[in-house]
């Protein structure tokens, strides 16, 4: 037991001193939605994982939906500013009595935007589908899109704002969970 915890609190001392991490909050008058997202770069010395993510997320608005996922996220060859993330996530949420799980594909880019040679924000749009067979339980499917907008207003902290639907179609109905503009902040460390 000592062992674990004595790597685990080496693990998160890790994490602090490569600064790889970020968090945020966004909300709208509906929902109010916590991110977090982990570059696991400073748990392992290989550089393949350099760009290997982990993020969750967890949206509040007339039910609860919790995500958590692993994507990579890399520029384009001859392009540096712009990125693309490919992953996979898994989706928790409800209705009524229907228990709702996915795993979505996660198809994402960004594009970064400069002032000079300082990275100030990006743009971006991300896509995440489950189909009938990356569904389970009362699930059928499940579709989300994102529009979003970045701008850097200090050297830890972004602001953003974008548009977000997600569509989660039970066996039985089909439940627009969210449809919606967002605002937020995020600290990247």
């Amino acid at each position: 037991m000592k062992k674990i915890v004595i790597i685990l609190l080496l693990s998160v001392v890790q994490i602090y001193a490569f600064q790889r991490f970020a968090f945020g909050v966004n909300v709208n008058s509906d929902a109010v939605e916590f991110e977090g997202k982990l570059n696991v770069a400073p748990l392992t010395s290989d550089p393949i994982f350099r760009d290997f993510y982990i993020d969750a997320n967890f949206i509040n608005e007339d039910d609860t939906l919790f995500g958590l996922g692993v994507y990579v996220e890399n520029s384009f060859y001859n392009y540096p500013p712009l990125i693309f993330q490919v992953g996979l996530k898994s989706v928790f949420t409800g209705h009524d009595n229907d228990d709702f799980m996915a795993m979505p594909i996660i198809f994402g880019i960004k594009h970064k935007l400069y002032n000079g040679n300082l990275p100030i924000g990006t743009l971006g749009a991300k896509v995440l589908y489950a189909p009938s067979p990356l569904s389970f339980q009362d699930a059928d499917s499940y579709t989300e899109y994102r529009l979003e907008g970045t701008v850097r207003i200090i050297e830890n902290v972004e602001i953003y704002a974008g548009y977000r639907t997600i569509d989660t179609d039970y066996d039985m109905n089909k439940i627009n969970y969210s449809d919606s503009g967002y605002v937020g902040f995020r600290f990247i460390f």
